[in-house]
């Protein structure tokens, strides 16, 4: 009886402690909570000001660039006129000044308010450009709305000096990709507080924030707004402005981060249950799930030598079959795994099914090649190469079969891209860049990188026989490609003119809806036969 009103008391004792722990438990969270949301709050807001001040001041960065190369592309047209500011040679100048800058895409000669000739070449009766919106003391002709032929909606900026004008996309300044929904940039003269370019939502008042600092950041009606007067350029000034909600965000991670690790039991298992209840259905975790299913898998767009019609070579394209039976494109998951670190794995997939599905055809046709897309993350991982030089030899494929394809977004950080490529190709791959011309690469990258090939994008494929100004560009891709001794393959050719034109043009191959759509390696593998 004794022992049993000992283990009695020894419950009672337990239970009370245990009480007693969960109330301190209790109390001793209040004050942590209070410190941590305050914390977080302050952290949370200095955090945001900083993201959003470092995106106007990129925005800043990028108007300065595009006023420096129109200034460098007029300087260029001085220096070069031969008393003939329309010649030949001028005209091919300036051709080649609107392809190799970044920002600046017109370059012409002016007489008067009117533009003899361009970049889009000679303008019979002259362009009337309408009379400058301010001239500055070295005698430049600043117009914020010059008329161009082939964009009459799209709104471009000029400078005119010693008869000669550059011309940049306004909005190039403003057109700035961020991994985050509904952020607003302009551009504005601190001089008056106009806003230039920009989204309609953006408050004028916000361009007078700055007054005479140079950089500010607040916030006002639902937005984190960055203010920032550009230190080169002293009339452009950049706005960059975040919707509030992501201060909400920031300030809920800190508030988790700062919290004490007493705080109740049930608060931990709840977040718990909440972070897991939104990890399993968030799109990196599917992507995982599918990787683990074998959901991926891949198809095959030809490419065609456009002297013979053969099929020669192919493109792996990844696709993703859901357990739904829905099927998902890859800009619709491609981004997603870049972003959240899985790109690596689905690359190490795309290789093992393209090495299952074209093994034996690498093998047997020594004259069939492979592009494989890589991305960013595969270029600065070292695995990548040595999984393709795996499939090589575990193929029996020779070199140059394979290839993998590169885009100028993977070029930003050159040295590094380039020793990659290096080594790729001592392993005998071939390398091919994509999308040159659609982004901001320089002539430079094809000048410094050795490219084996040079993938002309669809946006110049479709322009042949079009009045679009593009349709000038594909003939100076290809005689680019040619100097620097580059093989061409175009893509998206739909018609037999397009196949015709660039077939008179030397272009050894071409892929597209006209030969064949991406297709199922079985499907492939009978058309190639």
């Amino acid at each position: 009886m004794c022992r049993i009103n000992d283990q009695g008391q020894d419950t009672m004792r337990r239970s009370r402690a245990l009480k007693f722990i969960i109330v301190v438990a209790f109390m001793t969270a209040i004050g942590p909570v209070l410190a941590a949301v305050y914390l977080a709050r302050e952290q949370g807001l200095a955090t945001e000001f900083e993201r959003v001040t470092s995106y106007a001041q990129s925005v800043a960065n990028r108007s300065d660039r595009a006023v420096d190369q129109m200034v460098a592309a007029i300087d260029a047209l001085v220096a070069a006129n031969n008393g003939d500011p329309c010649s030949d040679t001028m005209l091919t100048q300036m051709r080649q000044l609107g392809i190799s800058m970044e920002f600046m895409k017109v370059a012409g000669a002016v007489s008067g308010e009117r533009m003899l000739c361009s970049t889009l070449g000679s303008h019979e009766e002259g362009l009337a450009l309408g009379p400058p919106d301010s001239v500055t003391p070295n005698g430049t002709q600043l117009r914020l709305n010059a008329p161009v032929p082939f964009s009459s909606e799209t709104p471009y900026i000029s400078l005119e000096r010693d008869g000669f004008i550059a011309m940049a996309h306004r909005n190039q300044a403003v057109d700035l990709m961020v991994n985050q929904e509904g952020v607003l940039f302009a551009t504005f003269d601190p001089t008056t507080g106009n806003i230039r370019t920009g989204s309609s939502e953006v408050r004028p008042r916000w361009a007078n924030a700055v007054d005479n600092a140079t950089v500010a950041a607040f916030v006002d009606e639902g937005y984190i707004v960055g203010v920032v007067r550009s230190g080169q350029v002293n009339v452009t000034g950049a706005i960059a402005a975040v919707p509030a909600r992501y201060l909400d965000e920031r300030i809920l991670t800190f508030i988790w981060v700062l919290l004490p690790i007493g705080v109740v039991t049930a608060i931990v298992l709840t977040s718990s249950v909440i972070y897991f209840a939104r990890l399993q259905v968030s799109l990196p975790t599917q992507i995982r799930q599918g990787l683990r299913r074998n959901e991926f898998y891949l198809e095959y767009q030809p490419v065609v030598d456009l002297n013979s019609g053969n099929w020669v070579g192919a493109e792996a394209l990844v696709r993703w079959r859901r357990r739904d039976g829905r099927i998902m494109q890859p800009d619709e998951f491609i981004p997603v795994a870049e972003h959240s670190g899985l790109i690596g794995l689905l690359t190490e997939r795309v290789i093992e099914v393209a090495s299952k599905d074209m093994g034996t055809t690498l093998r047997d046709a020594p004259d069939f090649f492979l592009t494989i897309n890589l991305s960013a993350r595969d270029l600065q991982s070292g695995g990548t190469l040595e999984k393709l030089m795996v499939m090589a030899r575990d193929s029996g494929a020779r070199p140059g079969q394979i290839v993998a394809e590169l885009t100028e977004r993977m070029l930003v950080d050159a040295s590094a891209a380039k020793s990659v490529i290096k080594a790729m190709r001592e392993q005998g791959l071939r390398v091919a860049i994509d999308d040159f011309g659609t982004g901001y690469c320089s002539l430079s990258y094809l000048e410094t990188m050795q490219f084996d090939c040079l993938k002309i994008d669809r946006l110049f494929v479709e322009a042949i026989d079009t009045e679009a100004a593009t349709n000038r560009v594909v003939l100076h891709i290809i005689n680019m490609a040619r100097t620097l001794d580059m093989k061409l393959i175009a893509e998206g050719v739909e018609t037999e003119a397009q196949a015709n034109y660039l077939k008179s043009q030397g272009v050894e191959f071409a892929q597209g809806w006209l030969f064949s759509r991406a297709i199922a390696p079985d499907e492939f593998l009978k058309g190639l036969a």
